[in-house]
């Protein structure tokens, strides 16, 4: 027997490596990259739907949350106008939509603030500025930023003029 193998294909296959062993290790790696790649794209799928469609899962799960909300009506608030030389005032009657009923005690507790913030703010406006509609809505914005400020708690919903009369 002799030592070394009369077939010459034996002792090539042995020195190079396999073709197929580098195609399979690719093929596995790739694998995992697209696995990786669609677990990526379905967590990123579901985050977008979720945040999209956040209020519609919650009442499909959990029903209609409790409304807690409330509104306060405070008292008619009698202003001089800014900058005018006519006598004129602005009588107005605010309604005040707060997110929770417990927040009425702090309207309570904090109302002498409240009429001297939002007569400030009423004040500072010109009669001109406080006939012109777009000036009302940027009016109502601010005071109900001014009423938040003064409870100390962000529980403004909404803001209604139940009475604007200029006189």
């Amino acid at each position: 027997m002799p030592a070394f193998s009369e077939n010459k294909n034996d002792v090539s296959e042995a020195a190079v490596p396999d073709r197929d062993d580098q195609d399979s290790k690719f093929l596995s790696r790739g694998k995992y990259f697209l696995l990786v790649i669609l677990i990526l794209g379905q967590a990123v799928g579901a985050y977008v739907l979720v945040d999209e469609h956040y209020t519609d899962i919650y009442l499909l799960v959990f029903g209609d949350p409790p409304d807690y909300s409330t509104t306060y009506l405070l008292e008619e608030i009698i202003v001089n106008p800014s900058g005018g030389n006519s006598p004129r005032f602005l009588v107005v009657e605010i309604g005040i939509k707060l997110s929770h009923h417990n927040h009425v005690e702090l309207v309570d507790k904090n109302l002498m603030m409240i009429h001297d913030r939002l007569n400030e703010v009423i004040a500072s406006r010109t009669s001109r500025e406080l006939m012109q509609f777009e000036v009302r809505e940027e009016l109502r914005r601010e005071l109900a930023h001014e009423v938040n400020q003064a409870i100390g708690v962000r529980s403004v919903r909404n803001l209604y003029f139940t009475k604007y009369v200029m006189q």
